[in-house]
């Protein structure tokens, strides 16, 4: 296959330049509206930017190059928490930071420990993080004064989402509290951390989540599915009554990634999520029906669900979004007035691909939804490539993915399809690979290859099977399994052995694994079944691994025991291990580092 030299540059450069593209995401509001905190790359890592809502400024909170990967305001609107994770193993510390700006202050001295979330108590003297270490998933408090850490509550399976009431009495959170799959209890543990926390769920083995407190009444919101779908409800702790919203009985979402109460607590606010756009809406709990906010069209939830504030007044939205195709962003919306205001955005000239919602049909004859990406001036068959997501539980919506749109303006056509097990589409779809992952999954991922292979613009014999975490499980899986399928692939941080996985990793992972496959001892012949590196044999496509040496949920160790293999067995691939970064968020230098060695792979193998 001949190659142009001067092509392959330009193409490189092009990768390069959309890789750079800031991503940015709002994380936190101020109580006094002032305020935006958002999560942004611009300097080449993870940190935080403080943005003017009025004065539209922007600088630095946060700074240096160990990521950041959480914040939140305290209520005085004086002090921004954050948690840091050092060399991409998730063995996060908290810090503050004035919030008008100044030094950093590290609070924390934890063993190595995986922070999910935290909130501040209402008297700013705590703060409170779900988390996890070798041993076990727990809450904890931080004084904010002395970093002094106290174990609140402990459990084998994940926690998240930890919030104190109002007069910061009683904290409420998310636990997984029983052995069914999918389940997940609200606990209310009273202050002191004496006592034994209540546990309530509107239904054995529903999923309960993300609830945070009325503004004056022991009241919670959260999501719920106890009736069969997804859909927000109110409980009450002094009549212990639940009542559900109509958001979910007018089918106005799957799933409700982003919601809260307006001040006068009379109202909801929430994102009505459906086939990857979002929708804003406001609820009045009294009377009348949900009204939409017309903000513009795309994605608002962004990746950590916490991507849009109604300020303390509530006359005004801020909130991050973008397309498939619109770069990241933030801006505010005027409930009053109706009107948007861009804060920050970033403009490019790169030749972008459209997104086109696509929908083909499966083995068992279910729809599967997905997004053809392709460049805007593309002429004839080329090669394409197979984007699968991470997760499962994730989807690729309506926002912004530098990966697909890096492949694109490399010159590729690009699906990526959201097989069962993606959130966005319901609480049944979500759950069909419990206990069958790597199976009805990936006859998804084959029929999307078949559904390819009718399309006037990609080339049948020249499809790429690319993805990372999950999707890079999926690729590995696919190239063992359904060899004939493939061109080349091309997996990024992902599993080889779910076995091995399992024992390696800290409680939230294990909890993860068994949510999808029971407990080793239970299932061994489905950990071994669905296992890529039982199937090295069979590969026949180019395979590019690429991983990183820090990585905290897809370890190294399997996946250099899977290559081991495939020299053992005379297959063609390359490896590249980065040794600064783990599983998430990376340096932009070696994300350009990645995908351009992805690209120059396909060109070898698949061509341009």
């Amino acid at each position: 296959m001949t190659v142009n030299i001067g092509e392959v540059g330009s193409q490189l450069d092009r990768v390069a330049k959309v890789i750079e593209i800031p991503y940015i995401e709002l994380l936190d509001l101020s109580r006094d509206g002032r305020l935006a905190i958002a999560l942004s790359n611009r300097t080449g890592s993870f940190q935080l930017e403080a943005i003017g809502v009025e004065t539209r400024s922007i600088r630095p909170l946060s700074h240096g190059k160990e990521r950041v990967s959480w914040a939140r305001v305290s209520h005085d609107s004086k002090t921004v928490a954050f948690s840091r994770d050092f060399g991409g193993k998730e063995a996060h510390q908290l810090f503050l930071v004035p919030a008008r700006g100044g030094r950093e202050k590290a609070l924390t001295e934890l063993p190595p420990t995986r922070i999910f979330d935290f909130n501040w108590s209402h008297g700013g003297d705590r703060i409170a993080f779900a988390g996890a270490n070798q041993e076990y998933n727990g809450v904890w408090s931080v004084d904010t004064d002395s970093g002094k850490t106290d174990l609140l509550y402990q459990g084998p399976h994940w926690t998240s989402s930890p919030q104190w009431s109002q007069d910061d009495g009683v904290l409420c959170f998310s636990a997984k509290t029983t052995d069914a799959p999918t389940a997940a209890e609200l606990l209310f543990l009273p202050e002191g951390g004496n006592h034994e926390p209540t546990v309530y769920t509107p239904k054995p083995g529903s999923e309960n989540a993300g609830a945070t407190w009325h503004p004056e009444e022991p009241t919670v919101l959260f999501q719920t599915d106890a009736r069969g779908r997804y859909e927000l409800a109110v409980y009450g702790m002094k009549k212990r009554r639940v009542r559900y919203l109509r958001g979910g009985r007018l089918g106005l979402a799957n799933e409700f990634p982003v919601f809260g109460w307006m001040p006068d607590g009379q109202q909801v606010y929430y994102l009505a999520s459906r086939e990857g756009r979002t929708r804003l809406f406001l609820e009045d709990l009294n009377d009348g029906s949900p009204q939409e906010v017309p903000l513009p069209s795309g994605f608002h939830a962004g990746f950590f669900h916490s991507s849009l504030h109604v300020n303390a007044s509530g006359s005004g939205v801020v909130f991050s979004w973008s397309s498939l195709s619109t770069p990241p962003g933030v801006a505010r919306f005027d409930l009053r007035r109706k009107r948007t205001a861009t804060l920050d955005r970033h403009s490019t000239r790169l030749p972008l691909g459209k997104a086109e919602h696509v929908v083909y049909k499966s083995f068992d004859g279910r729809p599967i939804h997905g997004w053809f990406v392709k460049p805007p001036r593309q002429r004839g068959r080329r090669p394409c490539v197979l984007w699968i997501h991470g997760g499962p539980a994730w989807e690729v919506a309506d926002e912004w993915n530098s990966a697909i749109q890096a492949f694109v303006v490399a010159g590729y056509p690009v699906f990526a399809p959201n097989i069962r097990g993606s959130t966005g589409y319901g609480v049944e779809f979500q759950n069909l690979n419990i206990h069958d992952v790597g199976g009805g999954d990936l006859r998804d991922v084959e029929y999307a290859a078949e559904y390819l292979r009718t399309r006037r613009e990609v080339d049948p014999r020249r499809i790429a099977i690319v993805g990372a975490s999950y999707g890079g499980y999926m690729t590995y899986l696919a190239l063992g399994k359904l060899p004939d399928l493939w061109a080349a692939g091309a997996a990024i941080v992902g599993i080889t052995d779910w076995r091995e996985m399992y024992d390696l990793s800290d409680a939230a992972f294990r909890s993860f694994v068994e949510r999808y496959f029971g407990k080793p001892e239970e299932n061994p012949d489905l950990y071994r079944d669905r296992s890529p590196i039982e199937f090295v044999e069979r590969v026949r496509a180019p395979l590019l691994i690429w991983h990183r040496g820090n990585d905290s949920r897809c370890p190294l160790a399997p996946v250099e025991k899977y290559a081991t293999k495939l020299k053992q067995f005379g297959k063609t691939f390359e490896i590249e291990v980065v040794w600064d970064e783990g599983h998430g968020f990376q340096k932009t230098e070696n994300v350009v580092r990645q995908y351009q060695g992805v690209v120059r792979f396909l060109g070898k193998y698949i061509g341009t």
